[in-house]
């Protein structure tokens, strides 16, 4: 009888073992790992409002690096930002593919050279009316009526 219980589990054993074994040859479950690399998702162009927009030139003067011009708009309808020398706030409204600045009120520093052109080049086409604007790339564009435009970068993707 001991003989026998010993053959039923030495059988019992082996089947097992050569079940997992062809199971395992089937699927590869005890292949080695293969290292696959994760798709990577489109970055997601960036809000109009909420995002924090570093202009890149206006009205074809690119904009310096040391004096960067920033600003922001809100979903609740304001600007606020700096023109590169001077900070600002407006009133703005956003409708459709047109924003509109209202009245810009900044600090009065006096601003020269290439800042001062980015400045008073920004605050012209911030006054130029309803502004045509598209978001392509994590790249702000701003149109005025008058062609004259200003690109701004997402702040994630300028620093």
């Amino acid at each position: 009888m001991r003989t026998l219980r010993l053959l039923t589990t030495g059988a019992l054993a082996l089947v097992l073992a050569l079940t997992a074994c062809s199971a395992a040859g089937q699927d590869g479950g005890d292949a080695a790992p293969t290292e696959q690399t994760p798709a990577t998702a489109p970055v997601p162009d960036a809000p109009l409002t909420t995002t924090a927009w570093t202009v890149r030139s206006v009205a074809g003067t690119t904009a310096p690096a040391d004096r960067e011009a920033r600003f922001t708009l809100t979903p609740e309808g304001a600007a606020s930002g700096t023109l590169g020398c001077n900070r600002f706030s407006a009133p703005v409204t956003v409708d459709g593919t047109t924003v509109t600045f209202g009245p810009v009120t900044s600090t009065r520093m006096a601003c020269e050279g290439a800042a001062g052109e980015v400045e008073r080049a920004l605050t012209t086409l911030f006054g130029a009316g309803p502004l045509t604007w598209k978001i392509q790339g994590g790249t702000l564009t701003l149109t005025a009526p008058d062609g004259a435009t200003a690109t701004a970068e997402a702040a994630s993707a300028a620093e």
